[in-house]
């Protein structure tokens, strides 16, 4: 079975991008570490790691 690319355009990518960065500098006002999130959010540390990115290929569900 092949896996197929999502294709986003580079205005939606920016916004993923600027949507991870807002919760990365909301994340460290509050002094919590990517761990402490990744447990409240019952994910993993990975996963927060590539929503702070902006990583198209994450599940959405945890916002």
């Amino acid at each position: 079975m092949s896996v197929r690319k999502q294709i986003l355009f580079p205005k939606h990518q920016l916004r993923l991008k600027q949507m991870g960065e807002n919760m990365k500098l909301a994340r460290k006002r509050r002094k919590l570490s990517a761990v402490q999130i990744a447990e409240r959010a019952d994910s993993a540390r990975t996963t927060l790691y590539q929503i702070e990115k902006g990583n198209s290929s994450v599940n959405r569900c945890l916002f």
